[in-house]
């Protein structure tokens, strides 16, 4: 347990935590009732307000549909045929809309398939081997005429290690340290077993590791109708968008991030690679089923009734294992999938500023889905399409050109754990750290047409907010009620916990492409989608056969006006940094930030750290330092003639989410669920990452002023 903390806490230091940003932030106000029919072009001089009027009023519905409908025809898995025609799609688009550059960026990598012949399978075997009951080998089709391809993939997690397994079958309820340490204390034994565990509170791959760091033979991962189909068996896909019971997501199962042969460096040609034993992924067979699946595993098991917190929805008494309730059943695990050496390719496209051409504004979303992807990532590949469009048909007829440069980015195999993106990070990260303004993620553009739902660094909260403002509301139930912006509607349906007046910003974690910009190289980033109303639920359709084109046509945006929403902010957003002569950064929501999480580190562990005669009084002097240089800082920006993140990461339970000081929370949490033999170890890492960021933060403050000590 010390050395994994001991690696988040290397990566950490290495990465967000030795970045402080020191460029300038003010929010530029502009007027937002500009209308693109009164525009009138000129070519040598547009105003702000024009080409903000020009960009939100500019987006197409009908284009992002046929974007949609060309992207979603054929599965694009990473690495694939069907990856390569997208990229070069993209590719052969940007050139004819007239992006200044395309580069087209292959890495070689190793990524993960399933066998072509022989599928994965999981079988409940009686006392005498023989099988009274064998899993689905693909998703049933339904309804979209793609959903019958004959040639679609079996089902599969990426990088689940080939193996054959048989074995008891332990129910983990989803997976987490904690649920682990439960079983634990209820006396179940999860070494030897396969573990049947819920998706949808961590991300797969920490389950994965944790089962795999017990002594499990295998994993098996189910969506509940509990959390996916709460509506019951008459409300799932094609009627809804509620998961059908066939369903069984895919999604890789590797927790680095990037090629895992070549880590920290980019997978070129000249590129030394690792042996692939030695990589960091599963060692353990790992598969997805669907829940009418899980349901015949779930109803014959044995063991103690589970607790009630971790009862499902389906129609049984969900029991904890191990084993069945005959006792000389087991489950046996066959998964054959093959890891391969392969052809990603990043898409690059630039628009080229006028003044600042080395400053980049970045834009992207992710080209690779698990089969048709119309929504994670398609709808956003879409919405791209569509935003390049715009502003490219801006400058075509005008000439207008942004202040810095805007960098349009399709990404290879995120999937497979950001590989796409990090590889050219590590390539470029010399040039990237030194150039890069903001990076603008749209991953999906919509999961839901409720209310808007972002994620990013609290650097870039204002300027969200002010766009946000400026963006037509696509629901008219909600015109109606007077709220006639997206930020109406964001306010009003998903207010912050703390501040409800305001709209809840999410902390941004490692989800998406934008993790590597962000948490190594310290660049402010944000995502942002439409989602739905159940804040827990996710994206009902995560990764399977069912993210087809008539999900969105027919179900979640039948007039592609969410679509065009989030298309016109996220040009807004982009003309704002890229065109503002001083960078709309959020200093003062910074601040706060580090305060308010320095005060929750206090409140939570203050008794812990209190017996080890740890003393948290220059951390929280150097965070009062630091709030003191922006008031000084901004005195002097005021006045000015107009002509890093240590303090954010992914957190090490759950990769998707994200944890202010990652480092110090981490270790803490480890501590509490350590042995007495490694709690001296992690204390010492404690105490080293403490002083380490105390000392970042009183060397942000003097950035922001003219001191020298």
């Amino acid at each position: 347990m010390a050395s994994d903390v001991r690696c988040g806490l290397s990566s950490l230091l290495w990465g967000a935590g030795l970045v402080i940003l020191v460029m300038v932030f003010a929010v530029i106000e502009v007027p937002s009732d500009v209308s693109r029919r009164g525009l009138q072009l000129r070519r040598d001089w547009i105003s702000l307000t024009e080409v903000e009027g020009y960009v939100i009023n500019g987006v197409n519905a009908t284009n992002i549909r046929a974007f949609l409908r060309h992207l979603t025809l054929h599965p694009h898995l990473g690495g694939t045929e069907g990856e390569w025609q997208t990229a070069h799609w993209v590719a052969d688009t940007w050139r004819q809309q007239g992006m200044d550059e395309v580069h087209l960026v292959p890495y070689e990598v190793l990524l993960s398939y399933p066998s072509t012949s022989m599928p994965n399978k999981v079988r409940l075997l009686d006392g005498s081997a023989r099988e009274v009951w064998a899993s689905a080998i693909k998703q049933k089709p339904l309804y979209a005429p793609e959903e019958f391809d004959p040639d679609l993939p079996f089902t599969f997690n990426g990088y689940a290690a080939a193996g054959n397994v048989t074995g008891p079958v332990v129910y983990a309820h989803y997976g987490g340290s904690k649920d682990f340490a439960f079983l634990a204390e209820a006396g179940v034994n999860v070494s030897g077993s396969i573990v049947l565990a819920r998706y949808g509170k961590a991300f797969r791959a920490n389950i994965a590791k944790m089962a795999e760091d017990q002594g499990a033979r295998g994993l098996l991962l189910f969506s509940d109708p509990s959390d996916y189909a709460p509506e019951g068996p008459d409300f799932v896909y094609p009627h809804s968008y509620f998961m059908p019971p066939s369903a069984a997501p895919f999604g890789t199962t590797k927790l680095v991030d990037g090629d895992p042969l070549t880590p920290f460096y980019p997978a070129v040609e000249s590129a030394f690679r690792i042996p692939e034993e030695e990589a960091a992924i599963p060692k353990i067979p790992i598969q997805p089923i669907g829940y009418n699946d899980a349901y015949q595993l779930l109803r014959e098991l044995g063991g103690a009734k589970a607790p009630q917190r971790w009862q499902g929805g389906l129609n049984i008494t969900y029991h904890l294992g191990p084993g069945f309730r005959e006792s000389d059943w087991t489950v046996n695990l066959e998964v054959n999938n093959r890891n391969t050496m392969t052809t990603t390719y990043n898409v690059i496209g630039v628009l080229q500023g006028r003044e600042e051409p080395d400053r980049y504004v970045m834009l992207g979303n992710h080209l690779d889905a698990w089969l048709f992807g119309s929504l994670d990532p398609s709808s956003g590949t879409a919405a791209m399409m569509e935003l390049s469009r715009v502003f490219l048909q801006l400058y075509n007829e005008t000439g207008w050109r942004p202040r810095r440069s805007l960098v349009f980015c399709g990404w290879g195999a995120e999937e497979y754990g950001l590989v796409g993106s990090t590889e050219w990070v590590e390539q470029f990260s010399t040039q990237l750290s030194n150039r890069v303004v903001a990076y603008l993620n749209v991953d999906m553009a919509i999961e839901g047409n409720y209310t808007l739902r972002t994620k990013a660094a609290p650097l870039l909260t204002e300027a969200i907010y002010e766009s946000s403002k400026k963006i037509p509301n696509p629901d008219p139930e909600e015109v109606l009620a007077g709220r006639t912006t997206v930020y109406d509607t964001w306010a009003h349906r998903r207010p912050d916990p703390h501040e409800p007046h305001l709209p809840r910003m999410q902390s941004i974690g490692s989800g998406s492409d934008y993790k590597t910009l962000q948490h190594n190289l310290g660049v402010p980033c944000l995502d942002f989608r439409y989602t739905h109303d159940n804040v827990t639920l996710g994206e009902p359709m995560y990764h399977t056969l069912y993210e087809t084109f008539a999900l969105v046509d027919e179900i979640y945006d039948r007039n592609f006006k969410y679509h065009s929403a989030i298309t016109a902010l996220w040009g807004d957003l982009a003309v704002t940094l890229a065109e503002s002569k001083i960078l709309p950064f959020s200093l003062d929501v910074y601040a706060d930030y580090i305060s308010k999480a320095q005060l929750a580190i206090e409140e939570k562990y203050g008794q812990l750290l209190s017996s080890q005669n740890i003393c948290l009084e220059f951390f929280t002097e150097a965070g009062v330092n630091f709030k003191k240089a922006i008031t000084s800082f901004k005195k002097v920006i005021n006045g000015l003639d107009r002509n890093n993140h240590v303090i954010t990461a992914p957190s090490k339970t759950d990769a998707y989410g994200a944890t202010a000081f990652a480092g110090l929370v981490d270790t803490l949490f480890a501590i509490e669920e350590a042995s007495e033999n490694d709690k001296k170890d992690l204390w010492r890492i404690f105490a080293h990452h403490l002083a380490a960021v105390t000392h970042l933060l009183n060397t942000a403050a003097k950035v922001l002023s003219d001191d020298l000590w």
